[in-house]
C-alpha cells in the first residue's frame, strides 16, 4: 500500500475516533443534566393550585392578583412540574454577534428548582453545551465547548443567588409558582410588587412589573455577574416578556429578552422563544 493511502486511512480512522469520542462526551453531558432533572422532579412532592391561590389571595399585592386573574384560566391544572423547549439567540459580550441557541428546561413548582440544558451553535461543527441548575437550593453553571472540557464550572453563594433569581424570572411559565410557600410578596405600587424567594443564602429579590391587562411586562433585580478570575459583582438585571399565548389553561409569554443594565449601557444577551411547554410530565423530553 502506498504511503499516501496509509496516511489517508490513518487520518480517516483518527477523525472517526474523534467523532465517536465527541458524541460520547455529548451523551455524557446530557446524562448529567437528566440525572439532576430526576432530583428536581423528585423534590416536587406537592402540587400548587387553586387551594394555595385561594388561601393566599387577600395577602397578595393587587398587581399580582391582576396578573393571576389574567394568567390562570378556570380549567388550569394544579402544577407540580413543568418542562419546556426553546430556541433563540445568545451572545456573551456586547460586541459579539448573536448566535443560535436551542435548549430544554425542567422546573419544580412548589420547591424552587430547575435544570437547563442548551447548545449554543458557534459555527458548523462547532458548538458549546451549557447546563445551569438550581437543585436543593444550590446553583451550578457548567459550560463545555464541544462537550469535552469545562471552561466554566461555577458554584457558590453568588451562583445560588443568581439561580434563585432565574427560577423567579421564569415562573411566568408556570404561574401557580407565584403563590407557593417559597415566595413572599410586598406591594410597591399599582404596577409592581417585590418577590422574595425564601432560602438560607444571599437574598434573592425581584420586582415584577405588571401592565394594566395583567401581563407580566418585565422583571428587575440585582444579580451577581461573573467578571472573571473568580470574581462577581452585583449588577442590575432584567427580563422583558412578550407574545403571550394560551397553554393548557394558562396565559404565558412565549418570548423573553434578558439584559444586564450596566453602567456602560444595557447589554442584552439572551433572546429566547418558547417552542414547547408542558405541565406535570415527570420525564425529560
Amino acid at each position: 500500500m502506498r504511503r499516501s493511502h496509509r496516511l489517508l486511512i490513518a487520518s480517516a480512522v483518527a477523525a472517526g475516533a474523534s467523532a465517536v469520542a465527541v458524541s460520547l462526551r455529548r451523551r455524557q453531558f446530557r446524562a448529567l443534566a437528566m440525572s439532576e432533572t430526576t432530583t428536581v422532579f423528585s423534590d416536587a412532592q406537592v402540587n400548587v393550585g387553586p387551594d394555595q391561590l385561594n388561601a393566599r389571595w387577600h395577602a397578595l399585592p393587587e398587581p399580582i392578583q391582576r396578573h393571576l386573574r389574567y394568567a390562570i384560566g378556570t380549567n388550569a391544572p394544579a402544577l407540580r412540574v413543568a418542562r419546556l423547549r426553546h430556541d433563540g439567540t445568545f451572545r456573551t459580550a456586547p460586541d459579539q454577534r448573536w448566535m443560535p441557541i436551542e435548549g430544554e428546561q425542567y422546573f419544580s413548582v412548589s420547591r424552587p428548582g430547575f435544570v437547563w440544558f442548551a447548545t449554543l451553535h458557534l459555527a458548523p461543527f462547532l458548538w458549546i453545551q451549557a447546563r445551569d441548575c438550581f437543585v436543593s437550593g444550590r446553583g451550578n453553571m457548567l459550560v463545555k465547548p464541544l462537550s469535552v472540557f469545562a471552561v466554566a464550572d461555577a458554584c457558590g453563594p453568588e451562583i445560588d443567588q443568581g439561580s434563585a433569581l432565574r427560577w423567579l424570572a421564569e415562573s411566568p411559565w408556570f404561574p401557580y409558582a407565584l403563590v407557593s410557600d417559597a415566595v413572599e410578596w410586598v406591594s410597591i405600587d399599582a404596577r409592581s410588587a417585590r418577590a422574595t424567594l425564601r432560602g438560607d443564602g444571599l437574598a434573592a429579590q425581584a420586582v415584577f412589573e405588571i401592565d394594566e391587562e395583567g401581563k407580566i411586562a418585565a422583571l428587575h433585580a440585582d444579580r451577581y455577574r461573573d467578571v472573571g478570575h473568580g470574581h462577581s459583582v452585583l449588577d442590575a438585571w432584567s427580563g422583558r416578556y412578550r407574545d403571550y399565548v394560551e397553554c393548557s389553561g394558562f396565559r404565558v409569554p412565549s418570548s423573553v429578552e434578558v439584559t444586564w443594565n450596566l453602567s456602560s449601557g444595557p447589554f442584552s444577551y439572551a433572546r429566547f422563544r418558547i417552542t414547547t411547554l408542558e405541565y406535570n410530565v415527570a420525564e425529560p423530553f
